[in-house]
Order: structure tokens, then sequence, then C-alpha cells
């Protein structure tokens, strides 16, 4: 089977199982929303300190919210034990992986696309391509780390504590890079180009190892 028509039938199967039952995307999006009315509140916030930080806000409601979603990737294979079957179609399993990131990363965009606009509001700082594009390049390694580990952990009774502790470590580089450019894109200091490059080659490092590390985590 090709690998693309895989990923996207898997995806697609994720995609319409949520726009069915309406579970995550909400939640998340009620979520981010409530985290930036607090972060709101509870700082003083004026156009002098508003872009140094936003970008601390964005990405801590990004954090949480993402392993929110990346958690709930194999919650319908944990429960419905429906991944023997995906794999004795012959489906490779790094074509399996890349259909359940995507449909992940995706409904995390959508996610982006309430938080976004609502910290422009709240904040008074201007959403910029610039700042949309760093956080969608963060998104994409994001997700194939947080994929991988939801796939190591969704059998395990412990999953909610052990996806954190796997993930977060090395999600950094992501956060610290994209940081960097969501500041510079808000007028802060910092090379925006600079951090740009590092996160483009930070997703083609961890994309790469995901892919190759799935044979092994979904045969397991």
């Amino acid at each position: 089977m090709r690998f693309a028509t895989v990923a996207v039938a898997i995806a697609r199967k994720d995609l319409m199982s949520e726009w069915r039952t309406r579970e995550l995307v909400p939640a998340l999006a009620q979520f981010v929303v409530l985290a930036l009315v607090i972060a709101n509140f509870g700082f003083q916030i004026d156009s002098h300190n508003a872009s140094a930080i936003a970008p601390g806000v964005l990405w801590l409601a990004l954090v949480f919210a993402g392993l929110i979603a990346f958690g709930r990737a194999f919650a319908a294979e944990r429960e419905q034990a429906t991944l023997e079957a995906m794999l004795m179609t012959g489906a490779q399993p790094a074509a399996i992986f890349a259909g359940k990131a995507l449909a992940a990363g995706l409904l995390l965009v959508v996610c982006e696309a309430v938080l976004l606009p609502a910290l422009g509001l709240l904040f008074g700082v201007d959403v910029s391509a610039g700042l949309v594009g760093a956080v969608l390049l963060a998104t994409i390694g994001m997700a194939a780390l947080g994929c991988l580990f939801a796939a190591m952990v969704a059998q395990l009774r412990a999953r909610e504590l052990l996806l954190p502790l796997l993930t977060l470590p090395l999600w950094i580089p992501f956060i610290v890079a994209g940081g960097q450019a969501v500041q510079s894109a808000m007028g802060g200091s910092g090379a925006f180009d600079q951090a740009v490059k590092l996160l483009l080659d930070f997703d083609i490092l961890f994309v790469v190892l995901t892919s190759l590390a799935a044979r092994f985590v979904l045969d397991d």
C-alpha cells in the first residue's frame, strides 16, 4: 500500500471521528482561551511589556494543549484495539504513524487558529505572518515527537504521567527557538531568520528520527 494513501486515510479517519464527536477541539479551544484570560489578569500588561510576556504565555498554553491533543492520538486504538488490525492490513507502521501525527497536528492547528487571535486581542500584539509561520513550524516537530511518545505509552497505566515526562524535555528546542522567533516577530529582540532556520532543522531531524522509530514502537 502506498505510504501517502495510508497516511491520508488514517488522518481522515481521525479527523472525521473528531468531527462527529466534537470532544477534543472545543475543550482545547476553551482551555487556551481560559489560559490567556488568566494570564491577562495575572500580569500587568501594557504596551511596553506585552511583547516580552506574550511569547511565554503563548508557548505555555500551546505546550499544555499539545500534551492533551497528542495524548489522545492513540486513544481510539487503545480503547477499541484497532492498531493490530491496521498493521495486519500490510500498511507500513511509518505511514500509520504519519497519519496519526498529521491528524493530531491539524487539530492543534485548529486550536492555534483560536489561540493566536485571542492572544492579539488580549495582549494587544500584532499577529503577523512571521509569528504564524514560526508557530506552525514548531507544531510539526512537536506533533512528531508527541505522537511517537503517545504510541509508546498508550498501553501503560501511567500514560498520563509518562507522556509529559518523556515529551517535554525533547520539546525544549522547539520552545526555545520558537520563543525567540515569536518574540522577534512581536517586535522584541532576537534574530528571527536564525530562529526559523533552527525550527526547520529541528523539524527535519525529528520527523526523520520518529519515522524510523515508528516501526519498532508500533510493532511492539
